[in-house]
């Protein structure tokens, strides 16, 4: 493909982008899950909360694996009104309970 037609390719592209964007009219909000294995994902989390929370959006946090013990990621956030639902069963691999840990996330 040449070079010009994919530029027209591109704007028409843009142009009905852009008309979905102006025809927008409601308001939601975002929900992300962070999972996967090893290490970063609360890390990850709470990086993407206190960006949100810089820019004046609402946030809420809910932590299905963790405990209670406190951290300073959520001393920071709690503190600028983002609230946290935490299920404070500990970790499932230190429970070895696959239905109690089961039960615990329905």
């Amino acid at each position: 493909m040449d070079n010009d037609r994919h530029k027209q390719r591109q704007q028409k592209l843009k142009q009905r982008v852009d008309e979905h964007i102006a025809a927008a009219n409601e308001v939601r909000g975002i929900l992300m899950v962070f999972t996967g294995n090893g290490k970063g994902k609360t890390t990850a989390a709470f990086c993407t909360a206190t960006r949100a929370v810089g820019h004046g959006l609402r946030v809420g946090v809910i932590q299905f694996i963790k405990g209670e013990w406190p951290n300073g990621e959520r001393n920071l956030l709690a503190d600028r009104g983002v609230e946290f639902q935490v299920m404070a069963t500990g970790f499932t691999w230190d429970t070895q309970d696959r239905t109690g840990d089961t039960l615990a996330a329905r």
